[in-house]
């Protein structure tokens, strides 16, 4: 899609500000000179000697769009700061909830897409591998309340119903049963029969059969369920299995996006889902036209 479209990652939102103004003690000349010799050096490389022309451009407008932001007052959505102190509070549970927070602010300033993520640590955090319900009690209290108020500031404002906001993380885990259903691969640990010592929760392995997701405002069905996991392991979906092509296209489908979308690179067509064949989930839609 080309570089105006790659990621601005900002992994501290309390620093956010810092991301988008020059080094303390930079002139404005200085700058300008450093930006004047980046395009010379892009000029003079790979990108200007194989690439194409949109590449060429989209780098270009990527470069100018960034130096606007610099000068803007948008810039200012950055500034965590400037949250009134109540508001703030309610997000200020981790660099998640400030990430929620600073998302919020941006979207009032009508950024269009946005990214708030958990940082990984191996073996730590969401890498429960052991300690796993004394963890995800600690997480739940880090992401639960910011997301809740994003969603709460969202509907008052009058923002939701033009905002999808999407909830995930990677896929399902199970405690006891790695793999596909029905195979199993060898234990790097002494697996019990029956889980009493708290430490076992949360001694999962990779079950991708039953996963799930939660998805707020943008067309959305209020207050809805989809789908069915079985209630014994290994929680493998039983009714009304979405595929992630089809989420794909349901969130194309709510933002008014053809599925005939494609971007040329390389010279071939790529499409967001299987040559543009992935099926609306109408059913999660507020307006289902099967209805």
């Amino acid at each position: 899609m080309g570089s105006e479209f790659g990621p601005f990652l900002i992994p501290d939102p309390t620093s956010g500000l810092d991301s988008v103004r020059p080094p303390v003690g930079m002139t404005t000349k200085r700058f300008e000179a450093r930006n004047k010799l980046y395009e010379d050096l892009l000029s003079a490389g790979p990108l200007g000697d194989f690439g194409s022309d949109y590449q060429k451009e989209s780098l270009k407008r990527s470069m100018e769009q960034a130096y606007i932001l610099l000068n803007s007052p948008e810039a200012q959505a950055f500034d965590l700061s400037k949250e009134p102190k109540e508001s703030y509070d309610k997000y200020n549970t981790s660099k998640f909830g400030q990430g929620c927070l600073l998302a919020r602010r941006l979207i009032d300033q009508g950024a269009r897409y946005i990214t708030v993520t958990t940082e990984y640590e191996p073996f730590f955090g969401w890498d429960t591998h052991d300690n796993g319900h004394t963890r995800l009690k600690d997480m739940k209290k880090m992401i639960d309340s910011p997301i809740a108020q994003l969603i709460t500031d969202l509907d008052e404002s009058g923002k939701l119903d033009r905002t999808l906001v999407i909830v995930a993380s990677e896929f399902s885990r199970d405690m006891l049963t790695e793999g596909r259903p029905g195979l199993k691969v060898k234990d790097q640990v002494e697996v019990p029969d029956i889980i009493e010592d708290m430490k076992n929760y949360g001694m999962h392995r990779h079950f991708t059969d039953g996963c799930s997701i939660l998805m707020f405002g943008g067309g959305i069905k209020k207050g809805h369920v989809f789908g069915k996991t079985a209630d014994e392991r290994p929680c493998k979906s039983i009714e009304n299995p979405i595929k992630i092509d089809s989420i794909h296209q349901t969130i194309y489908h709510a933002l008014g996006i053809s599925p005939e979308t494609n971007y040329e690179i390389e010279r071939r067509p790529f499409y967001t889902t299987p040559d543009g064949h992935g099926k609306v989930a109408f059913d999660l839609l507020k307006e289902n036209p099967k209805v």
